[in-house]
């Protein structure tokens, strides 16, 4: 009897040997699983990143709902202060902190939401064999489960966003554009689906500039003034949010914001950004997941509003990046409560090979993944139109004005709602 005593000690039940025996497995000591979060809430360069910080707030609201709801019974999801880094979107030195989170025994890495550092902690996953999630890291590369077995993403690579920049500039007449690129892991995957897309299409890219994150910005003006002198108007840019900054704060130095000219770039801006920037960016498209209007964002954008101690702004650049930070942690649950469910134990192993499995509708739509990549499926995305700043001078007015059907890969476009480059509504001539 000695041994069956100590098995029961050992149980943690304090009850009779036969009815323990009986006991169902939810009886069981609550778990905590904690996570490791690596969010973006400052660019390298010191400057505030909003839409970092509302994927940071997002993710704590869905742990909260998540806890609250009991949808992992008496178990409990966890990111503490000490385990959340911010990473800077900058990927030297990213695996190094992405290790040390790894070395204090996490369930999962969050956020990973640049394509460059995730290349970088998707490989140190992979030797320490724990699920990294991302909710925006996009870059095609990262679609391979064979090169990066370790690692997913809510949302599509980079083909499903940049490529429609080129079927926008082809539904307008676009010919020739002129082409910048960051040369990370993300801006060579847009350069491939560019020029993918511009040869499909029959547009010639009459000047191209690649160059690397942080770039100065005389360099960069020195690019855009090259493809102004070439007397190419239609300008492409894909690139992190910084580099992106530095060709607006460009176009509207050289006057290129005009009527005449087109302009489109893989990244929303945010309206903390110089002034300068604002007005070289006006009349430009950007591509951005499509929000239906459902029950899960008007609760998600009250508990965001609530949170941030401010109206969140449905429309903005950070409040998408919210809702797919939001959605990354649902998808870490929803893998947890499937292994709850399966009766399977909770590892890092169970749990990378359940996020393959995921299915369920989050505050993005239905997010599920394409069997035998790293990519979600089937992400609606629409186009989004700078109008620059509203009423209040404060706050970046983006406007929706078209929408790419996910199943068929259709554009629309609803042309009465673009402001063009110049503060004009007259399209530029083909």
């Amino acid at each position: 009897m000695r041994s069956i005593y100590t098995y029961i000690r050992k149980t943690k039940f304090n009850c009779l040997l036969i009815v323990c025996f009986s006991l169902p497995v939810s009886s069981a000591i609550a778990e905590v699983f904690d996570l490791g979060g690596m969010y973006t809430y400052h660019y390298h360069d010191g400057r505030y990143a909003d839409w970092g910080d509302y994927a940071r707030h997002g993710a704590r609201i869905a742990i909260e709902e998540v806890n609250a709801s009991g949808m992992l019974g008496d178990d409990q999801l966890r990111l503490k202060l000490e385990n959340t880094i911010d990473y800077h979107c900058w990927p030297e030195g990213a695996a190094t902190m992405a290790e040390t989170l790894m070395k204090k025994g996490v369930l999962a890495i969050t956020g990973a939401d640049c394509s460059g550092p995730a290349v970088e902690i998707a490989n140190m996953a992979a030797q320490y064999k724990i699920p990294v999630i991302s909710n925006g890291a996009n870059a095609s590369m990262l679609s391979s489960t064979e090169d990066f077995p370790w690692f997913v993403r809510v949302v599509t690579p980079s083909e499903a966003y940049e490529g429609h920049l080129i079927d926008v500039a082809d539904h307008f007449g676009v010919t020739e554009i002129g082409y910048l690129h960051t040369t990370d892991a993300w801006g060579l995957g847009a350069r491939k689906v560019i020029r993918e897309y511009a040869d499909r299409h029959g547009i010639n890219i009459g000047k191209e500039f690649g160059f690397p994150r942080d770039t100065d910005y005389e360099t960069i003006e020195a690019y855009v003034a090259e493809i102004r002198d070439a007397g190419i108007r239609h300008i492409v840019m894909t690139g992190p949010t910084p580099d992106t900054v530095g060709v607006f704060r460009a176009l509207h130095h050289l006057d290129m914001n005009k009527p005449g000219y087109t302009l489109y770039a893989a990244e929303m801006i945010s309206a903390d950004e110089v002034p300068e920037a604002v007005q070289g960016s006006l009349g430009y498209f950007a591509p951005m997941t499509m929000m239906v209007d459902s029950k899960i964002v008007r609760t998600f954008q009250s508990a965001l509003t609530l949170r941030l101690g401010r109206e969140a702004d449905p429309n903005s650049k950070a409040f998408f990046y919210g809702a797919l930070s939001y959605d990354h942690i649902l998808a870490v649950a929803n893998a947890i409560k499937s292994i709850k469910d399966d009766g399977v134990l909770v590892s890092r192993v169970n749990l990378m090979r359940y996020l393959r499995t995921i299915d369920f509708e989050g505050a993005t739509g239905q997010v599920s993944l394409v069997p035998g990549t790293n990519d979600r499926d089937n992400m609606p995305v629409q186009i989004f139109n700078s109008h620059g700043y509203k009423a209040d001078g404060k706050t970046v007015n983006f406007v929706s004005v078209g929408s790419v059907d996910p199943d068929t890969g259709e554009l629309k476009m609803d042309a009465s709602k673009i402001l063009w480059p110049g503060g004009t509504r007259i399209a530029p001539e083909k």
